[in-house]
């Protein structure tokens, strides 16, 4: 299952360099309506995930790695709207290598079979990717965060499996 970074990899590359932002602390009890990128590293931080990458100064993303070595992001979505600070979503994406096995059926199954995420290919571009999205109206506990975090990376094995029609 290699990992694919494809459209963002440009945009992370610059972004590596950027400074860090004020350091945010892990709270699992903290209730977030919006997150910032220190927000998104510091749920990487809490899962004892390694930051590969993260967005420029007022980007919200984050590229990082599991114990696995699985990498994912997390993108800030609905930023600055609605008279709101900070990111209102939060796109959970992890991207491989697209098997030669996954064809349209086996998304469809795999989305049928494994409703906690999105399953999608680019068939020109190689890629198979899972999704998880979370929006925080009206809040979210950053542990809840964590644990959408966590069932991303915990259903990947068995939707992989599927997608890539094994």
């Amino acid at each position: 299952m290699g990992f694919r970074i494809a459209a963002l990899a440009g945009a992370l590359a610059l972004a590596s360099l950027s400074a860090p932002g004020a350091a945010q602390t892990y709270d699992a009890e903290q209730v977030k309506t919006s997150v910032t990128q220190e927000d998104l590293i510091a749920i990487v931080a809490s899962l004892g995930h390694k930051v590969l990458e993260q967005g420029n100064v007022g980007e919200t993303l984050v590229l990082a790695e599991d114990e696995q070595g699985v990498s994912y992001f997390l993108i800030g979505t609905a930023c600055e709207v609605n008279n709101v600070s900070g990111c209102q979503g939060i796109l959970m994406q992890a991207r491989f290598d697209l098997p030669p096995g996954t064809t349209i059926e086996t998304l469809a199954a795999t989305n049928r079979d494994h409703v906690a995420l999105n399953t999608w290919a680019d068939f020109e571009e190689k890629t198979l990717a899972f999704n998880r999205y979370q929006m925080l109206d009206y809040g979210a506990t950053m542990g809840n965060i964590r644990l959408n975090v966590q069932a991303l990376l915990g259903f990947l094995g068995e939707a992989y499996a599927v997608a890539a029609g094994e």
